[in-house]
């Protein structure tokens, strides 16, 4: 999309179709809402931010001009101002460009008013219906409507108290586990699953059935599938693998020394970018356009659903950071699996509830998977990574959108993760571009302030203390161990460099050598009275010394 202050070009590219005025169909409804159809197969509808002039508009105002009447003045503006008069020139316009891209259409349409409208890079946001066609789908009646025996029609309450116990018996053969983003889904897995191939895609076990007894509420089920992460995350726990990389920092290892001074992508966007149109490159608004379209969405979101989204949408991104930095943003096989192991999201369907869930013990669950599963287990690189996520959030929609997209590709190319596409990242990709920046913008802040307080160590709500692993204890039990062996080390050498012990000849015997306070050397012979100073370096090369210490060998033998 190209526009101007005065008109919107849109750029429609297809390869495949035979172009003439009979084939393509372009019309423009209520100002807003542009379709364009390509029979048989090609339909494009977007809903523009803002009105242009269509068909109507244009008949309307030659018709006024023909009967010499002025067309009507619109709502707010002002009595002096005389509107201008629509010709033909200002209906829409199609121009077909057989070389461009193997074929490329033009779509030209002229803004009612002049200016320039925002956010025309987000395709996922001109994909959504209109208010008014929601508000149509909504109103439709239902084609089957159940009736009495005379032939009237049941109340609703009436049909509920009939279905009740037929859903109540439904429920109590199957408890139906919903989750994906708004939890939209369920039974995805269950297939996989008695294939066993389940625990190839995500940590948790048989995700579509019940932990408890199947009686229980919704709450409840998924506390007691957290209660069962944790307890999973603390078995797995290595404290010995966590304290191998307790140093990392000076240790000289080249993946941690590369994760931790890459520049990603995020931190290389200016002010500038993120205010323009052209922030998407081609391949990425190719792949925008590409998406399927989420209409799905449920309609006037509570704040604790909105809330609750981008809390998954934190962990999310914490996971991605942790594999962008450690693959120097360039993404391995292993990928799609660090991703979906560091997020709780993924890797347990855990679904968040605020104001119970906050933004603090997120980070804190992202953290703690990060110092058991992956091969970097360093609180400092998880703290960097937690950086990160609140710069990706403070930077924008956009840049969020970048690194989903970016995700979307890891999880496509994985013959196990795949499905994450359509249960997460695809519909995160979607209701993020239906979000105010602002919000957005709140959930970064809100980070930084938590970073802050961890700097200043005021209220540290994302220290070690909070990640239920024990750290603080096993650090200081190991340092406290350490000391003691140092210590135990610095005896021993002070007790070697006093007395020393040099292995004899082939009788086994010893030589006790000791230092006085005047730094004379004394030598000891061995109990069978037999010196092996002979031996010594200072001794050899005299002559006679070595025929002196066999003679006496010889003799000790016969001797014995």
């Amino acid at each position: 999309l190209i526009q101007t202050p005065t008109h919107l070009h849109i750029e429609v590219s297809i390869p495949h179709v035979r172009v003439s005025t009979s084939t393509i169909d372009l019309r423009v409804a209520d100002g807003t809402e542009v379709n364009l159809y390509a029979p048989p197969t090609y339909l494009l509808r977007l809903t523009l931010p803002d009105r242009v002039i269509d068909e109507d508009a244009v008949e309307d105002s030659l018709s006024c001009s023909a009967i010499g009447f002025s067309p009507i003045q619109e709502e707010g503006t002002q009595s002096n101002e005389v509107q201008r008069l629509l010709t033909k020139e200002d209906l829409p316009k199609l121009q077909y460009n057989p070389e461009k891209n193997h074929g490329t259409l033009v779509v030209i349409l002229r803004k009612e008013e002049e200016g320039i409208w925002p956010d025309l890079d987000l395709l996922g946001r001109l994909q959504q219906p209109t208010q008014k066609m929601q508000m149509k789908t909504a109103s439709k009646k239902l084609l089957v409507q159940e009736i009495d025996e005379n032939g009237e029609e049941l109340k609703n309450n009436e049909i509920n108290e009939a279905n009740h116990e037929v859903m109540e018996e439904c429920m109590s053969v199957q408890k139906t586990i919903s989750y994906g983003l708004f939890k939209k889904y369920s039974n995805v897995f269950r297939d996989y699953a008695r294939a066993g191939l389940a625990n190839e895609m995500l940590e948790c076990p048989n995700p579509d059935e019940a932990i408890g007894n199947g009686e229980e509420s919704t709450e409840l089920e998924e506390q007691y599938r957290r209660e069962l992460r944790r307890q999973t995350e603390n078995e797995k726990f290595d404290a010995g693998r966590y304290l191998n990389d307790l140093d990392i920092a000076n240790e000289g290892d080249m993946i941690f020394d590369s994760a931790i001074m890459m520049k990603p992508h995020w931190m290389k966007i200016s002010k500038s970018e993120l205010s323009g149109e052209s922030f998407f490159t081609s391949d990425e608004s190719h792949l925008l356009a590409e998406l399927p379209r989420q209409t799905n969405f449920p309609t006037n979101l509570s704040a604790e659903q909105k809330k609750s989204a981008l809390l998954c949408l934190l962990d999310i991104l914490f996971a991605y950071a942790y594999d962008h930095r450690t693959t120097d943003g360039d993404p391995t096989v292993e990928s799609s699996w660090t991703v979906m192991i560091l997020s709780p999201t993924l890797s347990w369907l855990e679904c968040y509830n605020p104001p119970y869930d906050t933004i603090a013990d997120v980070i804190c669950w992202s953290i703690r998977r990060s110092l058991i599963y992956p091969y970097l287990r360093s609180y400092e690189l998880a703290k960097r990574i937690a950086e990160d996520v609140c710069e990706i959030m403070r930077r924008g929609r956009r840049t969020v959108i970048r690194c989903l997209l970016q995700m979307h590709k890891i999880m496509e190319k994985s013959e196990s993760h795949y499905l994450f596409n359509k249960l997460y990242i695809d519909p995160l990709i979607g209701w993020i571009q239906q979000c105010d920046e602002d919000e957005v913008h709140q959930v970064g802040d809100e980070l930084e302030r938590l970073l802050r307080a961890k700097a200043s160590n005021s209220a540290d709500a994302l220290g070690k203390q909070h990640l239920d692993l024990d750290l603080e204890d096993i650090e200081r039990r190991f340092f406290e161990s350490d000391d003691e062996t140092g210590t135990c080390s610095s005896d021993d050498e002070n007790s070697s460099s006093t007395v020393d012990y040099e292995s004899d000849d082939e009788s086994g015997g010893d030589t006790e050598i000791t230092t006085d306070e005047e730094g004379q050397t004394k030598r000891f012979t061995n109990e069978d009275g037999r010196q092996s100073s002979a031996l010594l370096d200072e001794n050899i090369g005299q002559e006679g010394s070595l025929i002196h210490v066999m003679q006496n060998l010889t003799v000790h033998k016969d001797d014995s």
